[in-house]
């Protein structure tokens, strides 16, 4: 059984995980995935959506946008969608599925969704932009994680959780530089400052990650209203609570509004 999810509005998705199942009906990966609007914002900016592309190959991605209002939504469903619509179209023409190929894939399908935010935005006269964060998991050994803004993609292995992404926000360049630390970052004024976003600049600057998977390893992807709010140990402790892909997204949305929901909190979840 395959599901196709995404949002478009501030609604909760089936409290089942679903899971991929091969050709002989075996066990495959189960996958999550939430959003919710939290305790203080009125409108959920953010999208999601997850696709089995193929047999072999599925994408996972997250966008957490800005500009206001529709505008932030509506360059975040762009974003999600035209990374969607490009790798399906690339990857029926991808002959030798190597590492090389997927990365090349997946920097064009991600200028691509960059373009078209860009255009909307012109068209609109709007300063519209999204972060977007996207995992392409292939035979379930090789992942490839693309990256713009402060959406963020972990990975979980043996238990211990690893940030794969890097954050291109103003406080993660004062971080990198010694400048803050990494909690005085979490609570700093600027944290909303992205010096880098889909939809800002015609020709976006992409992060690529290949990940070699293992057995039982995980994937979280997770806008920022999840990792502003909690902690990665609080984190890594809930994932481990919860092996059931869905219920660790509910779990982990329900605690980023205790502990003050000022964001949108959107994530998914891959247990390979």
């Amino acid at each position: 059984m395959t599901k196709k999810t995404s949002n478009s509005d501030n609604g909760t998705n089936p409290d089942a995980e679903e899971t991929h199942l091969d050709a002989a009906g075996g066990r495959r990966f189960g996958v999550g995935g939430l959003t919710d609007v939290g305790r203080v914002r009125e409108h959920n900016e953010d999208n999601w959506h997850w696709e089995p592309l193929d047999g072999s190959t599925a994408l996972y991605a997250v966008a957490d946008g800005m500009g206001g209002h529709d505008r932030g939504e509506l360059a975040s469903q762009i974003a999600v969608e035209t990374l969607f619509e490009s790798t399906r179209d690339l990857l029926g023409k991808i002959d030798n599925r190597e590492v090389l190929s997927l990365r090349k894939m997946m920097r064009e399908s991600f200028q691509t969704a960059n373009r078209a935010v860009v255009s909307t935005g012109a068209e609109n006269d709007s300063n519209m932009g999204t972060t977007l964060c996207a995992a392409l998991v292939h035979e379930e050994t090789h992942a490839i994680i693309g990256n713009v803004g402060d959406s963020r993609v972990y990975l979980i292995r043996n238990g211990a959780l690893e940030q794969i992404s890097q954050d291109h926000s103003l406080v993660a360049y004062l971080v990198e530089l010694g400048e803050l630390s990494a909690e005085e970052a979490r609570n700093h004024p600027s944290g909303n400052i992205l010096v880098r976003s889909i939809g800002s600049v015609d020709e976006v600057e992409i992060d690529l990650y290949h990940v070699k998977m293992k057995p039982g390893d995980r994937i979280i992807l997770c806008s920022d209203g999840l990792w502003g709010e909690v902690p990665d140990d609080e984190l890594e402790s809930v994932m481990a609570a919860n092996e059931n892909a869905q219920d660790a997204c509910g779990a982990l949305v329900d605690l980023a509004n205790d502990h003050g929901g000022r964001d949108n909190t959107t994530l998914v979840v891959v247990n390979l």
